[in-house]
């Protein structure tokens, strides 16, 4: 065990395929969330440069799925960590801009402790966001230097305007009715709208302050370019006062949600290009 809820070294170890798989089980606040962590290939030598995940709202596929969209990530070398924020699927808790926030800084000190045992390199760790992970993304990178490159695919930028929208709520009665058990803390929805209400009052959990206060290296956004979430006149109004410029690159034809491989492929190309800069 390298820490409590860390399992490194299995009796028997665990592989997807050519890739080693270790598990997560860490606490925030007194609740559990998990996640794994996948090292590349035997060919490549520790110490890695990492890629996190932050995954999106309500965080509809299993983490199994979701990694076998990154394995080109591991191919080159990269470690991956990916987990479930406290209040999404088998992880405890409920869902809060709070929790996701200090589950994201308890992984952070997750991989500076590692970091002490030649695992990690901590001049290229990194962190891909999808969706409303991205503006979890954005408030952590406020808040510690580690980070290299923030890469922001489809992201969520504006929750005020989601939020305080109606039709909102119409989206939090489908996930309750049709999706049970995906997604913990928005059963009361008026409840749960007013609570994020109020975090998004605070200094700490706005975009807007956190835009001009980032502490990582450099930031890329990857856009659909009819998102309707996330318009790109959105994404450059966010950003129009950053203190770090993001390179934004726009997935023709492509809206908030990739359906197609071929816009697979394109993000898959500029992931790349942008982790080898």
């Amino acid at each position: 065990m390298y820490k409590e809820g860390i399992n490194l070294e299995f009796e028997n170890k665990q592989y997807d395929g050519p890739y080693e798989i270790a598990e997560i089980n860490l606490e925030s606040e007194g609740e559990k969330f998990r996640g794994m962590i996948y090292f590349p290939p035997k060919s490549f030598k520790m110490p890695y440069p990492l890629v996190v995940y932050f995954h999106g709202f309500p965080q509809l596929f299993p983490l199994i799925d979701i990694i076998k969209n990154y394995h080109y990530v591991l191919d080159n070398g990269f470690a991956f960590i990916i987990f479930n924020f406290r209040g999404y699927r088998y992880s405890q808790g409920k869902v809060s801009i709070k929790n996701q926030v200090l589950d994201a800084l308890t992984i952070i000190q997750l991989i500076k402790e590692m970091s002490t045992k030649n695992i990690f390199t901590l001049d290229n760790v990194n962190i891909v966001a999808h969706d409303f992970g991205a503006y979890i993304g954005l408030l952590v990178c406020s808040k510690i230097e580690i980070v290299n490159k923030l890469i922001l695919i489809s992201p969520i930028l504006n929750l005020k305007r989601h939020i305080f929208n109606d039709d909102f709520k119409k989206t939090l009665e489908y996930i309750n009715r049709f999706l049970p058990g995906i997604v913990r803390g928005t059963e009361n929805i008026n409840e749960f709208v007013d609570l994020t209400k109020k975090e998004l009052s605070e200094k700490q959990f706005s975009i807007e302050n956190s835009v001009k206060e980032l502490k990582n290296r450099k930031i890329k956004i990857i856009s659909g370019e009819i998102d309707k979430i996330t318009p790109t006149k959105e994404v450059y109004l966010i950003f129009k006062d950053s203190n770090v410029i993001p390179k934004v690159s726009i997935i023709s034809c492509m809206d908030h949600d990739c359906a197609y491989e071929e816009d697979l492929k394109k993000i898959e190309e500029e992931i790349l290009n942008f982790l080898k800069e």
